[in-house]
């Protein structure tokens, strides 16, 4: 009996926090990009595949990935009662990092989400650019998100504060011109979630529930990378606007 009586506060719980998402995220626009895209490949797994130019031998394109979070992402976003718009679309590449900001202004002003017809020339709430990491040691991974103006910090940081869960490696936030942060029309953050690099990564990546028995299974669980990376995002965006409209900016869980 009390088995089933904690069983029924948890699901309560779950359902308060679905619904909570849900309540903060309504009527939200935000604007999803997915990293590289095209010639543009980001990193690539396994490490050092490169190296030599030769790509033939890369079994993951960062793009790709970037990509198929996003989309994951939006379905959440949408379910939640957000309005979402995409910077590209499949594997275009769009040439500068300000053209991607230009798409998403242009998309989300173009919006009609009132019973007037005609766009509604509002404005993003947010830009979120979704990339992976790399590195040279097949081992290494970690979590960090990248901001540039003053009003992206509390972005970058409420989704630092739930990303950081993927890889139990908080690296913190980094501060500068990097991509799309560096242009002032949006409150916008990068988001790198873990090293595409990493093997264990890249095994959830391709298999999903059947992973090496020497990946932590505390950080390696079983199950969908690309989902669970999808709610988390959910979840970082969620604290940033609730964090927001209370007049506070930090989000929940472990700090910088």
């Amino acid at each position: 009996m009390k088995k089933l009586f904690l069983l029924s506060i948890l699901i309560s719980a779950l359902f308060v926090l679905q619904a909570s998402a849900t309540t903060v995220l309504l009527g939200k626009i935000i604007a999803l990009d997915a990293g590289h895209g095209g010639e543009e490949l980001g990193a690539q797994y396994p490490a050092n595949c490169a190296n030599d130019g030769d790509v033939s031998d890369c079994k993951i394109f960062e793009k790709d990935v970037n990509l198929a979070v996003v989309y994951a992402l939006k379905d959440k976003l949408e379910t939640a009662g957000a309005f979402v718009v995409l910077t590209r679309i499949g594997d275009e590449t769009i040439p500068s990092r300000k053209e991607r900001v230009d798409t998403a202004i242009a998309k989300c002003a173009a919006l009609d989400l009132d019973s007037v017809v005609g766009a509604d020339n509002r404005k993003c709430d947010v830009l979120l650019s979704v990339h992976h990491n790399g590195s040279t040691n097949p081992m290494y991974d970690g979590t960090l998100t990248i901001y540039t103006q003053k009003s992206d910090k509390p972005l970058a940081q409420s989704l630092l504060n739930a990303l950081w869960l993927l890889t139990g490696n908080n690296e913190g936030m980094l501060n500068g011109g990097y991509g799309m942060t560096v242009y002032k029309n949006l409150v916008s953050a990068i988001t790198e979630a873990y090293y595409i690099t990493n093997d264990c990564e890249a095994e959830l990546y391709f298999y999903k529930t059947t992973i090496t028995a020497s990946c932590d299974k505390a950080i390696y669980s079983d199950g969908d990378r690309v989902d669970r990376e999808a709610q988390l995002q959910v979840d970082g965006l969620s604290n940033y606007f609730t964090s927001k409209g209370s007049g506070g900016g930090k989000g929940g869980g472990k700090p910088q």
